[in-house]
């Protein structure tokens, strides 16, 4: 995923954040790699994806009564 990240990363916007592009085994491999970098990231592609991750933040929530 590094390099990934290395070689498609655009320079910081004013808000800080960097876009890259990352290859995905699947759906589910891909959410929990990412879900281990919490709020330093936000999938906005592939729709599924994005889905996944906002499920697993919705399940952790409501574990932590936030929810």
């Amino acid at each position: 995923m590094a390099r990934a990240v290395d070689a498609t990363a655009t320079a910081a916007g004013d808000d800080g954040w960097v876009e890259a592009v990352i290859p995905t085994e699947s759906t589910a491999h891909s959410c929990g790699e990412l879900l281990r970098l919490g709020v330093d990231v936000e999938v906005v592609a592939p729709p599924e994806l994005r889905r996944a991750m906002a499920d697993n933040v919705r399940v952790l929530a409501r574990a932590y009564g936030l929810f």
